[in-house]
């Protein structure tokens, strides 16, 4: 009988465990696995020779979408959870280009866009840091999701519930993940349609902060219009028709900023 209580008291705590996990906010994380690849995978089409060879031997030859990922994975990790914020920076709607300016490289709500000019920065002078390299990969393929320049009032829209095909969910978890894993291609076989369909541009960045304030505002005009789409979200076969050209533009952008950021600090 006493071993009979035993389980049954390790089960109870189990069961309430489980409960507990279920009820906790879960945390963003933008694109999901698949969309994190596929900008990976697309970046390291538009890599530099000499870059490539360096980026190789710090990743210990993995390539940079099957690192791209790494920046979620290490959350569960104690030595990794102050990096909880770079993933995100929480910015007001409608804020004109001189208030967005003042605002994006502040520390105060979310990280994301300060910590991609740090940690370039950083690379510079430590090339070698495998970790941050990751986590810088992880960070410039955030800021590429538009929900990741979201308001702190809805916790990136995280708050916005809506359905989607009879599913319940939220306008953040559409754009991170639902609306590229309803396609159900794989992450190479989406890379290369994209590559196909567009022409991927090698842009030169010029090692200034400014550049990435450009980028980030025009994620930021991203934001708005997913913003607005939310009454749309009902009717879901029009709603991926007329927003794909949008997160397919976005995965695109993200792959020629994050070849051009590596390319400048591994030249």
């Amino acid at each position: 009988m006493q071993n009979v209580f035993k389980h049954y008291r390790a089960l109870c705590l189990c069961w309430g465990l489980a409960c507990t996990l279920l009820l906790l906010p879960l945390a963003a994380a933008a694109w999901g696995a698949q969309g994190h690849r596929i900008v990976g995978e697309m970046a390291e089409e538009l890599l530099d020779k000499k870059a490539q060879q360096k980026i190789n031997a710090v990743l210990g030859g993995a390539s940079i979408a099957m690192v791209s990922n790494w920046g979620d994975e290490v959350r569960s990790d104690a030595n990794y959870s102050h990096t909880s914020k770079w993933h995100y920076t929480n910015l007001d709607s409608g804020l004109s280009r001189a208030a967005f300016d003042a605002v994006a490289l502040q520390q105060t709500n979310g990280e994301c866009i300060y910590r991609i000019v740090a940690l370039a920065s950083h690379l510079q002078q430590n090339p070698n840091d495998t970790a941050m390299l990751k986590m810088f990969i992880h960070l410039v393929e955030d800021m590429h999701c538009p929900m990741h320049l979201g308001r702190a009032a809805d916790r990136g829209a995280n708050s916005i519930r809506i359905k989607w095909f009879g599913r319940n969910t939220n306008l953040h978890s559409l754009w991170d993940s639902e609306l590229i894993d309803g396609l159900k291609l794989s992450y190479t076989e989406y890379a290369a349609h994209l590559t196909r369909v567009n022409r991927l541009q090698k842009i030169a960045y010029d090692g200034q902060s400014a550049t990435v304030l450009n980028w980030a505002w025009q994620v930021y005009g991203k934001t708005q219009q997913v913003y607005a789409s939310q009454g749309a979200t009902g009717k879901h076969y029009e709603y991926i028709y007329a927003y794909k050209p949008l997160w397919e533009s976005s995965l695109v952008k993200g792959a020629e900023h994050l070849a051009a950021l590596l390319n400048y600090i591994y030249k």
